[in-house]
């Protein structure tokens, strides 16, 4: 078994060559899109699979890999955001791995293997752990229990608490160079691969998620709106625009408030290469104070998506604000 992916290969030679004797609680840190929760699984799998290839690798065939492929390994326990049914029936996505959830990996582990194997818990993503979860981990992460291993993935390794992170050996993802991520991206079928990743800050996996979703539609709407700040009629495009979903909302507009920001300060666009000469144009007459006080506000913003907040009129205010810069 290979790795994930083809910029992960030095990383993945790396955790092969401590097979024998891996370590019991590993950090794998790196930017969102580029493979870290594949190379933890893949790394899982080997770990638990009693016919490994002569490099350590998992051999993909053994009874071990069949139920870890099928998601029935007894050995083998992944702590992630569950889905949550509110008050009136709706379900979302939990925002926070709970404290019940680290309780019951941290009695799991206490248990004899089934298999007279290695135990792999897989924790991903790790930043999401909640102050109470992180505690109830650290406590099991102080004093691993034999033959156990913990693997901690994280996009903001520096949201984990201290304590966690050094107690856990780190492996560093970074972004491949985007000649490769190109390459691989024209494999699997994408256009305009350059553009793609630089909207997306170099991670292909990101890259690969816009080309597929069907977003990049909703992104020229927004872009070409906003381009042409003079003209936005708040009102109208706050009604249209609350059908985005607001994560696709805070991704465009605070990279579209980033290329500005680097305009104005007399450097280059770093996201929206296909929008160059209107961010040029803006960027110069932008007001810096108004443009990072909104960038400030969007950047606060990622953290409260999954609030209730009337979106037609949260998206208006914005706009308002927005208009203002270049008045």
């Amino acid at each position: 078994m290979s790795a994930p992916y083809p910029w992960l290969e030095a990383s993945w030679q790396r955790l092969l060559a401590t097979r024998a004797r891996p370590a019991q609680a590993l950090l794998l840190a790196g930017p969102r899109g580029v493979g870290k929760g594949a190379l933890a699984q893949v790394w899982a799998q080997a770990l638990l699979c009693e016919a490994p290839q002569p490099d350590g690798a998992a051999c993909g065939q053994c009874a071990a890999c069949h139920w870890f492929e099928t998601g029935g390994h007894p050995d083998f326990r992944l702590v992630t955001l569950q889905e949550k049914t509110g008050k009136e029936g709706e379900t979302r996505m939990a925002t926070a791995i709970e404290v019940d959830q680290a309780r019951e990996a941290v009695d799991y582990v206490q248990l004899s293997t089934y298999r007279a194997g290695f135990r792999v818990v897989l924790v991903n993503p790790a930043d999401s752990l909640n102050l109470a979860a992180a505690n109830a981990l650290l406590k099991v992460l102080e004093e691993p229990p034999l033959n156990t291993v913990f693997v901690l993935v994280s996009d903001q390794p520096r949201r984990l608490l201290p304590t966690i992170r050094s107690r856990c050996t780190r492996l560093d993802i970074g972004l491949p160079p985007v000649d490769q991520a190109a390459h691989w991206l024209a494999g699997q079928g994408v256009d305009d691969a350059i553009n793609l990743l630089a909207l997306s800050g170099g991670t292909p996996l990101d890259a690969q998620r816009w080309a597929d979703s069907g977003e990049l539609d909703e992104r020229r709407s927004m872009l070409e709106g906003l381009a042409r700040p003079g003209q936005l009629d708040p009102v109208t495009l706050g009604e249209r625009w609350k059908a985005i979903s607001p994560q696709t909302w805070h991704n465009v507009a605070y990279k579209w408030l980033g290329d500005l920001l680097a305009v104005k300060l007399q450097g280059s666009v770093q996201f929206n290469r296909d929008f160059a000469e209107a961010l040029a144009r803006l960027g110069n007459k932008a007001d810096l104070a108004k443009l990072l006080a909104l960038a400030r506000m969007q950047a606060n913003e990622g953290r409260t998506l999954a609030h209730p907040l009337n979106r037609s009129l949260q998206l208006q205010a914005w706009l308002i604000q927005y208009r203002h810069m270049f008045d």
